[in-house]
């Protein structure tokens, strides 16, 4: 080599390579690696190997928010023996069931009843080869097989059991990291979880995305798989616990505790039951009570499911809202509420922001609050007085306070509508327009559900809904006037009606902001490395 071309060899290579050296070794711990690698954990949380009575298990766990791990309880269930996928099939097959990816906010696979709903039957046919992932409201049916642990069963706890929720994959399933809104207990019936816990008392180091609703619920902008330790360098002073759960164990986790999950396992399924948030245990009765495991069919539970129409999943607290409607009304100096008090405080819990790039949404959202200003209205104050007293609120049956949840927070994923709520109706448009053939003036049946599927990923079933919309006479194509005459209809369906959630929005923007963000600050050695991460690592014994 000549000399000089060695000398401007040694130029290039102290310029780029040996900073770039420098700065992989100054990385902080665990920044790009899986969640959880950025500093040891504290340890297991604790474990028993028996129920505890109700007055322990609220005075060191339930009260004090710390999570706790039953080992092998849940084998009391007849679930836990019974659940096979031919029992389920032969029993639940024609009960209808949620649908996530294995990879929470991937995307929503397609049902047998539309995007995001299937039948067990048809779901127990599918989950071993497609990606899919049973998350969903546990049909009634199903509940006298699941058993509610003696610790919960008197007292405060007994008339505070909200609702029951089933889990279903092959594994390799994935969770953000993320906080329940309520105190949840999760038993394990098949496979193994890892799970990681943060105590809420470190979020403030913790990325969260805004919520629309709930100070209670939500999930961090962290990507799990790779933690951007240089845009979120506050994480790196999180402390972490974790437990390895196995089939038979139940989970205590208290209300917005932290939490990510990975699931193992040719099938991993999993109950939850959740809890409100109690603040108070009125221990009546559990002196008398015997220890025994009672069937959740015989709990008296807020929110129920019958695996035929549409859930309640995820539904507010009727207790938690009666408080917060009192709370509203006693701050009135009048000590009544009104459709503009509700508007009011409508729009404190959303928190919308008043930004100029947001306008038409804020309009937008004013007047869907509005709208349930007036609904609620209606139930709180039946007579059309135009308001109601504090005294009346505190008198609500839990009925009603289910009728105004309703009206307030139903999710439409809870739904067979769900999918008219997820596409735009441009995009619907132009699928339409896509099969459309003008030399023929003829839009046919069969082209325009391929192409629906193949271009929305929506389904078979909503596709022929709107082509019956588009084709009245059920001619088996649709033609030009029937276009005209059908479209706007059309476009009505996929028009939705429901409050805007920056979260969903944030999470998208922060995962593109991250990988940029990655892009520019990573090294040649971290390229190699990251091109040589093995892929479907499991904690194990963490």
């Amino acid at each position: 080599m000549e000399a000089s071309s060695y000398f401007v060899f040694l130029v290039v290579f102290c310029c780029s390579v040996l900073p770039s050296l420098k700065s992989e070794s100054e990385l902080p711990r665990g920044h790009g690696e899986e969640l959880g690698k950025h500093r040891d954990p504290e340890g297991h949380i604790p474990v028993l190997y028996d129920v505890p009575s109700p007055l322990e298990f609220w005075e060191k766990y339930a009260s004090q928010r710390k999570p706790v791990l039953l080992k092998g309880v849940a084998k009391n269930f007849p679930a836990y023996s019974q659940w096979t996928d031919e029992y389920l099939r032969e029993n639940y097959g024609e009960l209808k069931v949620k649908l996530e990816a294995k990879v929470e906010k991937d995307h929503y696979p397609v049902g047998e009843k539309g995007l995001a709903q299937d039948t067990i039957r048809n779901f127990l046919k599918t989950y071993k080869n497609q990606d899919k992932y049973i998350v969903s409201q546990l049909p009634d049916p199903m509940s006298k097989e699941v058993l509610v642990l003696p610790c919960v069963r008197c007292g405060s706890f007994k008339n505070r059991v909200l609702e029951a929720n089933l889990w279903l994959s092959s594994g390799g399933t994935k969770s953000l990291l993320h906080k329940d809104a309520d105190n949840a207990f999760n038993c394990l019936l098949n496979g193994t979880k890892d799970w990681i816990l943060i105590d809420p008392e470190h979020e403030v180091n913790v990325p969260m995305a805004e919520e629309a609703v709930s100070e209670y619920g939500g999930f961090s902008l962290i990507n799990v798989d790779g933690v951007n330790l240089q845009r979120y360098p506050d994480f790196a002073k999180v402390p972490w616990w974790y437990a390895n759960i196995t089939a038979g164990d139940c989970l205590w986790l208290p209300y917005s505790y932290l939490h990510q999950v990975r699931s193992y396992g040719t099938k991993n399924m999993a109950v939850s039951v959740l809890f409100s948030r109690l603040k108070e245990f009125d221990s009546t009765g559990c002196d008398t009570a015997k220890p025994e495991y009672t069937p959740l069919s015989e709990a008296d539970m807020v929110w129920t499911y019958d695996g035929v129409t549409s859930q309640t999943m995820g539904n507010t607290d009727p207790f938690e809202l009666n408080e917060t409607l009192v709370h509203w009304c006693e701050e009135n100096k009048d000590k009544q509420v009104d459709a503009a008090t509700f508007l009011k405080g409508l729009e404190e819990m959303q928190a919308m922001e008043e930004e100029d790039d947001a306008e038409n949404t804020a309009v937008h959202d004013e007047d869907i609050l509005e709208e349930i200003s007036r609904r609620v209205m209606m139930i709180l104050d039946p007579t059309g007085r135009g308001s109601a007293s504090c005294d009346r609120l505190k008198q609500l049956t839990v009925a009603e306070l289910k009728a105004v949840a309703e009206v307030m927070s139903s999710d439409p994923a809870n739904t067979e509508e769900y999918e008219y709520k997820t596409f735009s109706p441009e995009n619907v448009r132009t699928v339409i327009m896509s099969v459309y053939d003008k030399d023929a003036d003829r839009l046919d049946l069969e082209a325009f559900i391929q192409q629906y599927q193949d271009i929305l990923q929506g389904s078979e079933k909503i596709a022929r809904e709107v082509f019956e919309v588009l084709d009245p006479d059920n001619k088996g194509y649709a033609n030009k006037n029937d276009l005209k005459g059908g479209m706007s209809q059309v476009m009505d369906m996929f028009t939705p009606r429901q409050i805007e959630d920056p979260a969903g929005v944030q999470w998208e923007q922060a995962q593109r902001e991250d990988e940029m963000f990655r892009r520019d600050a990573e090294t040649p050695m971290q390229t190699h490395r990251e091109d040589n991460k093995q892929a479907g690592h499991s904690h194990g014994e963490l």
